[in-house]
């Protein structure tokens, strides 16, 4: 036997886990609190007909699914599982739409779960709605809106159709019962379990009014409601001064709610600033979650009190006397502030619930997790007496309605109920109309890409209206087709993502003549996924501002709206206005006041603005190019000749014998048979879809693809065409080696001051000695003084602490530090060490030893000694070794590296005579030994391999290239990756875009991109500075008689 309770627990269960995982539902048998009755009851139950499909169904009013028999053609697995009462499973296959005919003279449709079970079931929820009553004693269902009934049998059924209750993922009726007070609804209750009270501060005299009169239907129903809250405590009796009028708001199910008119009382109270959430806001906890609850608290307000010396500020006047409220009530100022206020106090620490005054969203990344956060935000509203409203509270499903919104793991969309309602409304009649129409659309206004466009037309009508403006609209066709397309853009309104700050961001922004546009994206499962848009039209001046001024307004604005996104994150933002990508490369100065001011604040976000062509400017994941594997159409090839000039002039062509070929669909297809070969006529518009379809096949060389293609079609120029597309293929340029780029070594300037430029790099690991696995190596560029400095790890702090130790301390601060890439060297320890100390760094690129090959050469000797020594323990190895470098002679200047630094050699082990003293004048040596150091130093590096310079001319001019993929590949993977676009040009290295980051990338490792315009890659920028030259006209110069000379283009030379 169930308690109530338990009972209520229970059939709230099954019914929120609608979509979940597992539907774990029930159809709830009658219980009696003796074992033979209730086994009696369960033999019998109460069956209808469908007439058109002659299906018969269990009718159970305590059933929260509806279930029809699976056949052997519908029975493909489905995500929901069911539980009989036994506690076998059982399987189900979907949902299916049924209309049935039950004999009552209306159509009855409604969604049914297919299942293994042997006869049909109609649950609570179908009999709710529609209105269906149940007569197990006269045997007959009761249609309660047409008083018509069918008669019905009373058939014996087993236990085994009877299907369980149980939620195994989530016991939900387990957490209730372990906090009995939450679900139990109580008014006022009786022991606050909290401090906080509703106080009303206000300005100016107390207020009065005259009680409303009422109708005797509203007045016995105030009476009533004023009785029952004046026995729960929730009002008492008054004498007061103040009096507000009485008002009976309508609910939803029609009943009316009790409330005061404080308009007067809250002109005077003096407005508590605490901020209510953005409804929007909510998207902020759900990164990654799959699970949803949502509570609905019980009579939230009245679980507030108020301070007793305001309660008489709150006091009703109605038509039976005054009364005032001891709890807080609806419509005081302030009482959202209160409750908002409270409830983040009762949730504070929770960051996976979003409270929104008296409704709170759960959201968990899986079931067990889930179960934890319910528990804890249960056990929170128990320890503040809050109670919950069990019928309108949904527990652990994977799609949850909240706040208008319908929440999924994968994002958030527009409720299809409130889609449908706006789907629904009549084309308004009046201004007012108008303006609730387009209040309600906007609500919705961040799912709408080009809303402000979109809706131009509509809020022309509202310039100059006043507020309840009852003035006809005369809609003009254009407008009309407007308010519909405003509807449609709702019904098909984009699902967006969670926001997800470990994710790239951009931001697409756009400006027309009337309005701008924005979309905010995020980078998520290899595609670009809408988080939010942005629209707003522009204002009459505005609309007069210049192309620029209007682009780099929408900018502006655009990062103004999603400034809370935006801080503290690298982000892109992308334009279709081309001048706008060097506007922070302008001076300042030369910026009129309004675009300084905008790029100043664009600036604080990020100045990365990239040039995308306005046909790529789309959002919600369509700017990731998509390869389609696509077959022939040649019936579509057919009916393009048919038009084709081309063909026509190909048509008197002696070297041609065009004929006719019939296709299957009965269209004609002109064809070449000169040779042995029929070949194709291809028009213009299929000629580069052909190409790819042959092409790509296998992509074979330009030759080769020539030959195939000759072989199958014709067009004129086609082998000029193939060339050009084969060499601009972008798969084939990745994957195809050509002669790699091999540059003239670099020339690196000699220093003149000891020390001033070091070298610095990192060995290891090496066998363990002493606890010492790695070493940081140093070498000044002028003398080739060398350290080695053992460490037992690498971190970043490691490194700076040894260098500083081991270097700083003994030389000095150098001028300038080389490094390669690693992360200790680009760590934020060693820049605010080199900052300190005044060093500038400077890292070579990626996979280029050669920058640094100062210090790798150094490694290469100095682990050659240590071999030679063939001691493991290579810590007490490496002073001798290091004084054996540092004292050998060098071949370039026929001085040791002791020598350079310290003016004489240096004394070794084993060496019996020292050389003779010379007595020489402090004043005179010191004299004579800075013209000796002068005279000493390093030369210019030698070269001693000859190396086969090879640079592509295209790289000097092209805007994209393809780097070399250096590391060790996966197999059949691609040796190069790109196009990127060049950014900036050296003599060693180009600077190029990846992936929004500019990247200093070896000259060695790129090959230049071969790109047709409308392949240009999204996303990315040409620049079109590198490509000024191809476009600047052949000027020469030409001089008159008088002696002045001009420069004239070179089509005027001649």
């Amino acid at each position: 036997m169930l308690s109530g309770e338990m009972s209520t627990s229970l059939q709230l269960e099954s019914k929120t886990i609608r979509k979940s995982g597992k539907l774990k539902s029930a159809v709830n048998s009658a219980t009696n609190s003796a074992a033979e009755n209730e086994k009696e009851c369960r033999k019998f139950r109460l069956f209808v007909r469908d007439r058109s499909s002659n299906l018969r169904f269990l009718v159970d009013s305590g059933a929260d699914v509806n279930i029809i028999p699976a056949t052997s053609q519908n029975k493909k697995k489905a995500e929901y599982l069911l539980y009989a009462a036994n506690g076998t499973d059982i399987s189900t296959y979907g949902l299916k739409m049924l209309h049935l005919d039950l004999g009552l003279c209306r159509d009855f449709q409604f969604p049914f779960i297919i299942a293994d079970v042997t006869k049909g079931i109609l649950g609570a929820d179908f009999l709710h709605k529609y209105n269906l009553l149940v007569d197990i004693n006269k045997k007959k269902l009761i249609d309660g809106i047409t008083n018509l009934f069918v008669l019905s049998d009373i058939t014996a059924i087993s236990s085994d159709n009877v299907i369980s209750t149980l939620n195994k993922p989530i016991k939900i009726s387990n957490l209730l019962l372990k906090y009995p007070e939450i679900s139990r609804p109580n008014l006022f209750p009786k022991e606050i379990k909290h401090d906080v009270k509703h106080f009303i501060e206000k300005n100016g005299q107390p207020i009065h009014a005259k009680a409303r009169q009422l109708d005797p239907k509203q007045l016995a129903i105030a009476k009533e409601e004023f009785t029952i809250m004046l026995n729960n405590e929730i009002i008492r009796p008054s004498n007061s001064q103040w009096s507000s009028p009485l008002h009976l708001a309508t609910k939803k199910d029609g009943s009316y709610r009790p409330c005061g008119v404080y308009r007067q009382l809250n002109a005077q109270t003096i407005p508590d600033r605490y901020t209510i959430p953005r409804l929007e806001d909510f998207h902020q906890i759900l990164k990654e979650t799959k699970i949803f609850s949502k509570i609905d608290l019980f009579k939230a307000y009245f679980q507030i009190p108020i301070a007793e010396e305001h309660k008489c500020k709150t006091a009703i006047i109605t038509p039976f006397g005054l009364y005032e409220f001891n709890v807080m009530s609806f419509g005081l100022k302030n009482a959202p502030a209160t409750f908002q206020r409270f409830i983040h106090e009762v949730l504070r620490g929770l960051d996976f619930v979003f409270p929104y005054l008296d409704d709170i969203l759960i959201a968990s990344k899986s079931n067990q997790e889930h179960e934890i956060h319910l528990n804890l935000v249960l056990e929170r509203l128990n320890t503040f007496g809050l109670r919950i409203n069990i019928s309108k509270s949904v527990f652990a499903v994977e799609e949850i309605e909240f706040l208008g919104y319908l929440i999924t793991p994968q994002g958030s969309r527009p409720l299809p109920d409130e889609v449908q309602a706006i789907m629904n409304y009549k084309r308004p009649e009046n201004i007012q109309d108008l303006r609730t129409f387009l209040g309600i659309l906007n609500f919705y206004r961040r799912y709408l890409k080009d809303a402000a466009k979109n809706q131009a037309l509509l809020y022309e009508y509202l310039k100059g209206s006043k507020k309840k403006d009852k003035r006809k609209i005369q809609w003009t066709d254009e407008a009309e087709k407007q308010f519909e397309k405003c509807k449609n853009d709702l019904a098909n309104a984009t699902l967006l993502s969670f926001p997800n700050s470990e994710l790239p961001l951009s931001l697409f922004t756009d400006a027309s003549d009337t309005a701008i546009d924005a979309v905010l994206q995020q980078y998520e499962n290899s595609t670009w996924q809408p988080i939010a848009f942005y629209s707003k039209k522009l204002n009459d001046t505005q609309q007069n501002y210049s192309t620029y001024d209007r682009e780099l307004l929408g900018i502006y604005l655009s990062v103004k709206h999603f400034k809370h996104y935006l801080e503290g994150r690298t982000f892109t933002i992308y334009t279709d206005h081309n001048p706008l990508i060097f506007a922070f490369h302008q001076k300042l100065d030369k910026a009129a006041p309004r675009q300084a001011r905008q790029l100043n604040y664009i600036s604080q976000f990020s100045t990365d603005i990239k040039y995308i062509k306005g046909g790529n400017n789309i959002v919600a994941g369509t700017l990731s190019r998509v390869t389609e594997v696509s077959t022939i159409d040649y019936d579509q090839i057919a009916d393009a000749q048919t038009q084709d000039e081309e063909l026509k002039s190909l048509q008197t062509i002696t070297s041609l014998n065009l004929k006719e070929y019939p296709l299957p669909s009965g269209k004609y297809l002109w064809c070449d048979t000169s040779t042995s070969r029929i070949r194709s006529y291809i028009p213009q518009a299929f000629r580069k879809q052909i190409f790819h379809h042959i092409h790509g096949l296998s992509h074979p060389g330009i030759k080769s693809t020539i030959k195939l293609m000759n072989s199958k079609f014709i067009w004129p120029s086609i082998k000029k065409d193939v060339q050009l597309w084969t060499r601009t293929c972008i798969p084939c340029q990745k994957a195809k080696i050509n002669r790699h780029t091999k540059t003239k070594l670099g020339e690196f300037e000699v220093p003149s001051v000891r020390f001033c430029v070091v070298h610095i790099d990192l060995i290891g690991p090496l066998p363990p000695s002493r606890g010492n696995i790695y070493c940081l190596t140093c070498i000044g560029r002028f003398s080739n003084w060398m350290e080695a400095i053992p460490l037992d790890n690498i971190s970043a702090d490691t490194v700076a602490r040894a260098f500083y130790s081991n270097w700083i301390a003994r030389f000095g601060t150098p001028h300038k530090l080389i490094s390669d890439r690693g992360t200790q060297f680009r760590s934020e320890t060693l820049q605010t060490l080199s900052k300190i100390c005044g060093i500038k760094l400077q890292h070579t690129t990626a996979y280029h030893p050669a920058c640094n090959g100062k210090v790798e050469r150094l490694h290469r000797t100095l682990k050659t000694a240590l071999k030679a020594h063939n001691n493991l323990s290579w810590i007490d190895t490496l002073p001798t070794v290091l004084l054996g470098l540092r004292t050998a002679i060098q071949d370039d200047n026929n001085h040791s590296i002791a020598q350079l630094v310290y003016g004489e050699s240096l004394r070794l082990p084993g060496e019996f005579f020292s050389e003779p003293s010379i007595r020489t004048a402090s004043e005179g040596f010191a004299n004579n030994l800075q013209k000796q150091m002068e005279t000493v130093g390093p030369r210019t590096t030698r070269r001693n391999s000859s190396r086969h310079i090879f640079v592509n001319k295209d790289l000097e001019n092209c805007s994209h290239v393809f780097q070399r993929i250096d590391r060790v590949k996966k197999q059949l993977e691609s040796p190069y990756k790109g196009p990127f676009p060049v950014i900036e040009r050296k003599d060693k290295y180009f600077t190029i875009n990846i992936k929004g980051k500019n990247v200093n990338v070896s000259l060695d490792r790129l090959k230049p991109a071969y790109i047709l315009a409308e392949d240009n890659p999204k996303g990315t920028t040409t620049d079109h500075k590198l490509q000024a030259s191809d476009n600047k006209p052949d000027l020469t110069q030409k001089q008159y008689r008088t002696g002045r000379t001009i420069r004239l283009p070179v089509r005027f030379k001649d």
